[in-house]
């Protein structure tokens, strides 16, 4: 099978010929071809050439475009972004709005001028044009709550739930917007998308919060993508042990989500019974950064055991450190390869 084949039959409910293998590459694309992260994600060839060595090195069954995920679209609608000469991902310097200002001040970006998002959408067109045919890429996006929390500072919007939820909501309608917009822009150039929202996992909202604020435009961007656009697979991603909000992840709509490496992943299967969504399981990056490579294949083992017994199961890591060296995640193919 070919990796588009290997999960397009995970979501036709047929079984593959093995588990898939997504790791989470992203700054590390930038150790790949000896770069920084920073000058990566200006550069539309850097970041083609990083994707073809991380299919090269590890070949994944799937692949994303993105290096500093949440900083995208905040960059786009008015952030600063700070870059670095070190191997530092780029950060916010600067927020593009505080809490009580008129969200109409923020920008609306426009994908094919704004920020860095037509550097993306590049490099994500050169790479569908090598590999799309037999191999699924996706547009990486920021979740509407997620954006939120970069474009106003991550505890100033949790203060804010608590004290003004309708202004948030407000301001959840607004990143919504940009998130279809730019995924569109993916959509429209024959590219997949993956949503991040690593700022609501838990503990930082509470199962509560989370269904009465995030949900709702999470789930009407899942949908739009989904339902409007046709898009058949819509991964909505969340770091932490996200087992207390599995319902809410589910009603967003999606059909691909994570059991991230801080929780159980046999809880994760028993939850999903019946249920027709792909799952990922991650390994613990700070793992693969300690372990030898026959640890590595040990634990792998361990974790396929318990996984196989979901019918959509993909194995994955954390977000790889980029001094990670690449036989680490190399071992981890390895015993994909051997069962």
């Amino acid at each position: 099978m070919t990796p588009r084949q290997r999960i397009e039959s995970l979501l036709a409910g047929r079984p593959a010929d093995r588990v898939p293998f997504c790791p989470a590459v992203y700054e590390h694309k930038a150790a790949l071809i000896g770069t920084t992260p920073s000058r990566l994600s200006r550069d539309a060839g850097l970041f083609e050439q990083a994707l073809i060595r991380e299919v090269e090195l590890y070949r994944p069954d799937m692949l994303v475009v993105g290096c500093d995920v949440y900083n995208i679209e905040a960059e786009a609608a008015g952030c600063t972004v700070r870059f670095y000469d070190s191997n530092d991902i780029p950060s916010i310097a600067e927020r593009a709005v505080r809490v009580n200002d008129a969200v109409s001040t923020l920008r609306l970006p426009d994908p094919e001028k704004d920020g860095r998002m037509p550097i993306c959408l590049e490099a994500g067109l050169r790479i569908l044009e090598r590999f799309g045919r037999d191999m699924i890429v996706r547009g990486a996006l920021s979740a509407p709550f997620s954006m939120a929390c970069e474009l106003v500072g991550a505890e100033q919007l949790l203060i804010a739930m608590i004290d003004d939820p309708e202004w948030v909501s407000r301001l959840l309608a607004v990143t919504s917007e940009i998130a279809i917009s730019y995924g569109r822009a993916f959509v429209e150039r024959g590219l997949g998308v993956i949503i991040f929202d690593s700022h609501a996992s838990p503990p930082l909202v509470s199962p509560g919060l989370y269904r009465e604020i995030v949900l709702p435009p999470t789930s009407a961007v899942i949908h739009y993508f989904r339902h409007e656009l046709g898009v058949p697979l819509v991964p909505y991603i969340l770091g932490g042990d996200t087992a207390c909000l599995l319902d809410s992840i589910l009603e967003t709509g999606t059909n691909n989500i994570l059991c991230d490496f801080r929780a159980n992943l046999a809880t994760f299967i028993d939850l999903l019974r019946g249920r027709p969504v792909l799952l990922r399981a991650n390994l613990d990056p700070r793992f693969l950064l300690a372990a030898s490579a026959e640890e590595i294949k040990t634990k792998v083992r361990e974790v396929l055991t318990i996984g196989r017994r979901h019918p959509g199961f993909m194995l994955g890591t954390g977000i790889l450190p980029y001094d990670l060296p690449p036989e680490k995640v190399i071992a981890v193919r390895a015993v994909l390869e051997e069962l």
